[in-house]
């Protein structure tokens, strides 16, 4: 039962990132699950937001847990080495559930992070709309 219970948290945390992206950022500027089709054919360092529109894209990550954050670490350092220009936004479901050397890595190459999104929301919607004017 816990387990069905922690699957259903995520769940709800993605689900209602998504939301609030939907509601902050017109349709045509986003795109949800981004992939790079020419650099990363195989879809490895997937974005769950990219902002277009704007000088450099910005990436959005939603971080769950250990396993996630990692992952968008890796995915930001793979942009890094590629030389793509773009800015980072990572919004964690419960920052103090992440460990301190992964949150110290991500910390490293992540541009702008906020701990939850239930208590931020005003502060990145604001960051978004500064984001989307240039």
């Amino acid at each position: 039962m816990n387990y069905l219970s922690r699957e259903r948290v995520l769940t709800t945390f993605k689900d209602d990132l998504r939301g609030f992206l939907k509601e902050c950022i017109p349709a045509e500027r986003r795109v949800f699950d981004w992939r790079d089709p020419e650099a990363d054919p195989q879809g490895n360092y997937a974005v769950d937001c990219r902002v277009n529109g704007i000088d450099k894209p910005l990436f959005i990550y939603g971080l769950t847990n250990d396993n996630r954050t990692n992952a968008a670490t890796i995915a930001i350092h793979h942009f890094e080495k590629r030389g793509a220009q773009f800015r980072t936004l990572g919004v964690f479901e419960d920052q103090e559930k992440i460990g301190r050397k992964v949150l110290a890595r991500f910390t490293d190459v992540c541009d702008r992070q906020y701990s939850n999104l239930g208590a931020n929301r005003e502060r990145i919607e604001t960051f978004i709309n500064k984001a989307l004017l240039g």
